[in-house]
């Protein structure tokens, strides 16, 4: 599965964040791995963040996702406006023009 969340924060507070709290971070996604996330990506824009994973399933993202203490405080400490926005969807693999 292919998650993509969408936050509505100023990039620079997050990417702050990444050097402030980098074994935070680090811990998150060591916990990610453990638990069957696949891939971790960011990307930035004007006004938000993106983050896009790849899960096994949206059961595993979804029980990962509620059980995470830390990820609510770096919300928090980023400056993060409302709850983040996910779309759960499945990662396609038999597309002629895929790589």
């Amino acid at each position: 599965m292919i998650v993509i969340g969408h936050l509505s924060v100023d990039p620079a507070n997050v990417i702050k964040l990444w050097a402030d709290r980098k074994a935070d971070f680090e811990a998150v996604a060591k916990e990610a791995k453990a638990q069957g996330a696949i891939h971790h990506r960011w990307g930035t824009g004007d006004g938000k963040v993106v983050i896009v994973d790849e899960w096994p399933d949206a059961q595993s993202f979804q029980k990962f996702f509620a059980s995470q203490a830390t990820i609510p405080e770096l919300m928090q400490a980023a400056g993060i406006q409302g709850p983040p926005d996910f779309e759960i969807l499945e990662a396609r693999t038999d597309a002629p023009d895929e790589f």
